[in-house]
């Protein structure tokens, strides 16, 4: 009995030492599952604006989670309902009438007339936007809330929302499933019969709602037409002509004219979307009412709601030769008829985890924050610091990837896949000069290639509308695009400005993806099927723009540097120039990956002859007077000085064209330029400036740039300069998703970077992160990579490559080679450098 009475007391203390020490790595055990505190987006009250509300996602559906107690709504979106067709896009644009007449006046220094004759010639009209599918609401029984907390576990990818009323504790779940296709919500309590309320579906375009048994059906056409700009400021512009949706032929308004055109008044044109959301309950019972479900006295209720439209591909009109949503969302349901929601959860679970888990990031934090609301911890991040801060916006990144960008669906555009708007800014598309991109920066190097998949597909699509942009607007062959794009994959340029539509070089910074995830990956397969075919379009196209300056070197005729102006002399300003710094930067890239790619795969030798002869005779990058990378041919002053673009440096980041070893005095003068930018920025920018700085090296100033951006913003805000939304949404403002990316790309840049063909360990590691871990970034090579650091110090680093080779290995100022065997895992400590 003494000897059993010991063991009993043996086995309690375990369990207490056992949940001592999970409290003491930030976990909590909750329905036996252990969730990762630092991991959490964690809020004491709802949503009160969409920029407070959570989002989850499975690469297709989208839903923004308010959390409200008693009244809860989800904002839905779906990731290919746009507005229009592929008949939207504007195919007039020819430039070769007046291309001669703009070539004769750039000779002669006369910008603005060149810039004039461009805006009225050479310009399209906007592109399409992307739409608001719908909003799910649920009406909730009770009164007198209390212990209210609603979370985002990006770790598992599961929002909750908890509270207790009238003596019952509710829980609510939803999840987003990529496997099963399908977004799921669990309603429980802890009493039985407790669960009680009506749930209903609107949107902002016509619907009509059918109840059939547990199930609500919505079914809506998306608008045919959707105008960003004013009617005012397209006439103008004298584009009427542009939009016959609107205007008659005279350029007179057409009788209903206005920005969203919906059914008749577009000839039936709009994409068909159909939702269907199905209860399964445990108890009480359902009847239906006018608008849609009451569920009463239930004891637990699963609501699975599946999205879909007519979308049919980019070259298809939905309205004519769409799918039938329907069909998908019965197949979608019918396949999930047996399956328990804890399945869904669990197949969910594991798919995502497969993706999240490969990377772990972690960092010495002297305050404990982890209990406290992540609006606080924003709003307090300037006295308090929050590394653990700094670590979950840099998983959140990655969670927001694998969320909205899953095979097979469409890329992430400019909000990613959530939107609540009808006319949304930026037509919540795709901006290609550098806002796509940038979105998918951190998909290589934080493990996350199969995310990168569906950018790859746009690319491909791009090249075949770019194709029939670069014969009838150029008469050139290969293929071009520009600056914006939907989901018809329009080529040609917008409108308005040509400081920001003309811009014919977008193909050849889309093509570096696909090179780099060759170089991640080495995929050799994908290089000779996808990537070197792309490539070798957008060089072609190139080659045949490029014409010679009175020094004799190639230069592009006539473009812009996104999104910037210069004086040409004391009084007057252009965007417009021969061989501006981007152009070349983004050319002499895709010429010299041409020529590597045709190498590796021992094909066009003579196309690569070709090539080889154009590279030598590119114009070079030149110095300016300030000392600072010119940003155009001539050493022209920018009009805005801390202009937020800075896309000259192209060559620097994400090129590699300019490091420190190589071109010390290019390097020097990148420094210079980003001395005189300064460091506030918009939200975007600044996650470039973080990346900036990563590569040149600097950590304590990339760091800086990092605490800049975690500021709070909300929509009262009247600052123009970024931060972070309450949800951790990037703040343009307003919301851009690619400021979340660009974070996530420039610590990961931070910690690890592989541009120059050697794996530079901590390359810019900031004082305030002196102790810490990160495991499964990727370097170049296929090589996945693990370090540990304390006191500012390297304590270890492993590598794992899955291909016999050597590589080198750089810690400091010390670099050595290593031999790496396939599959295993090769550990070195910090003696291994010295």
């Amino acid at each position: 009995m003494i000897e059993l009475k010991n063991k009993k007391i043996l086995c309690r203390l375990l369990l207490v030492l056992i949940c001592f020490f999970l409290v003491n790595c930030n976990t909590k055990i909750e329905e036996g599952e252990v969730l990762n505190e630092a991991l959490i987006l964690k809020y004491k009250t709802p949503a009160k604006a969409w920029t407070e509300a959570l989002p989850i996602g499975n690469g297709r559906q989208g839903a923004m989670i308010y959390g409200g107690a008693l009244v809860e709504h989800i904002q839905l979106n779906e990731n290919t309902l746009y507005s229009g067709e592929p008949s939207s896009t504007y195919k007039g644009t020819n430039i070769r009438p007046t291309y001669n007449k703009v070539m004769q006046l750039l000779a002669s220094d006369k910008y603005t007339e060149a810039e004039k004759i461009m805006k009225t010639n050479w310009l399209g009209r906007l592109h399409q936007s992307y739409q608001p599918f719908g909003d799910l609401y649920f009406h909730f029984k009770g009164d007198s809330i209390s212990n209210y907390e609603r979370t985002l576990d990006i770790e598992n990818s599961v929002s909750t929302v908890n509270y207790r009323s009238q003596k019952v504790n509710y829980k609510r779940e939803v999840l987003a499933s990529y496997p099963d296709n399908i977004i799921a919500i669990k309603i429980s309590s802890d009493k039985k019969e407790a669960i009680s309320f009506d749930t209903f579906l609107e949107s902002l375009h016509p619907t009509k709602i059918i109840v059939e048994g547990k199930t609500i059906i919505l079914k809506g056409q998306a608008p045919g037409f959707v105008l960003r700009r004013s009617l005012e400021n397209v006439e103008s512009n004298g584009d009427e002509h542009k939009y016959p949706e609107i205007f008659n032929k005279d350029g007179s308004r057409k009788p209903f004219a206005k920005q969203v055109l919906y059914g008749d008044e577009v000839s039936g044109k709009g994409m068909f979307f159909e939702a269907r959301l199905e209860i399964k309950n445990k108890g009480g019972k359902i009847v239906a009412t006018e608008k849609g479900l009451s569920v009463s006295d239930a004891d637990e209720v699963v609501v699975l709601l599946s999205m879909a439209t007519s979308f049919n591909g980019f070259d298809k009109s939905p309205s004519t030769q769409g799918k039938d949503p329907a069909k998908v969302n019965e197949q979608i349901l019918s396949e999930l008829k047996d399956k328990t929601y804890n399945q869904i959860k669990a197949t969910h679970k594991k798919d995502y985890s497969n993706l999240f888990n490969r990377v772990q990031f972690s960092l010495e934090n002297q305050a404990s924050t982890l209990d406290i609301s992540i609006d606080a911890r924003l709003k307090n991040y300037a006295t308090i610091p929050d590394l653990d801060l700094n670590t979950l916006l840099f998983q959140y990144g990655r969670y927001l990837m694998i969320s909205g960008s899953r095979a097979g669906g469409q890329p992430l555009n400019l909000q990613g896949i959530w939107n609540d708007k009808v006319i949304p800014p930026w037509n919540s598309a795709y901006t290609m000069n550098i806002n796509a991109q940038m979105n998918y920066w951190p998909a290589e190097v934080t493990n996350l290639s199969e995310c990168h998949e569906p950018f790859f597909r746009l690319v491909k699509e791009l090249a075949i509308t770019g194709k029939e942009t670069a014969r009838n607007m150029y008469g050139n062959p290969g293929w071009v695009t520009h600056h914006n794009t939907d989901i018809w994959r329009p080529s040609y340029p917008a409108d308005n400005a040509v400081m920001y539509s003309y811009w014919p070089v977008g193909a050849g910074w889309l093509t570096s993806h696909l090179w780099q995830h060759y170089q991640f990956t080495n995929d050799i397969t994908f290089l000779k099927e996808e990537g070197y075919p792309l490539l070798k379009g957008s060089a072609t196209f190139f080659a045949s723009w490029l014409v010679e300056n009175k020094e004799g070197y190639l230069v592009t005729p006539v473009g812009t540097s996104p999104e910037n102006k210069f004086y040409y002399d004391e009084k007057h300003s252009s965007t417009v120039s021969a061989g501006g710094t981007m152009d070349m930067s983004i050319i002499r890239e895709n010429f010299e990956t041409v020529i590597k790619a045709s190498k590796i795969l021992n094909v066009d030798a003579g196309f690569r002859a070709y090539i080889e002869k154009l590279m030598h005779k590119l114009l070079p990058f030149k110095i300016g007077e300030r000392g600072q990378l010119q940003e155009w041919q001539s050493d022209f002053l920018e009009t805005d000085a801390h202009h937020r673009h800075l896309s000259h440096l192209y060559g620097f980041h994400p090129g590699n064209q300019i490091t420190k070893e190589k071109t010390p005095a290019l390097f020097k003068a990148v420094h210079k330029t980003l001395e005189l930018r300064g460091d506030e920025a918009t939200g975007w920018s600044m996650g470039w400036k973080i990346n900036f700085w990563a590569r040149m090296q600097d950590g304590n100033h990339a760091y800086k740039i990092i605490n800049n951006l975690f500021s709070f913003v909300d929509e009262t805000s009247k600052h123009r300069h970024g931060g972070l939304y309450a949800n951790l949404f990037d703040a343009h403002p307003p919301f851009q998703i690619d400021g979340n990316f660009g974070y996530t790309a420039g610590v990961a840049e931070m910690l690890l970077q592989s541009h120059t063909e050697e794996i530079h360990i901590l390359p810019a590691l900031p004082d305030a992160w002196s102790t810490g871990s990160i495991k499964g970034l990727k370097a170049r090579g296929n090589v996945v990579v693990d370090i540990i650091w304390k006191d500012g110090k390297l304590m270890k680093v492993s590598l794992e490559s899955l291909k016999d080779q050597i590589v080198f290995v750089k810690y400091g100022e010390f670099k050595k080679s290593i031999e790496l065997k396939a599959g295993e895992k090769e550990v070195l400590d910090v003696a291994f450098f010295y």
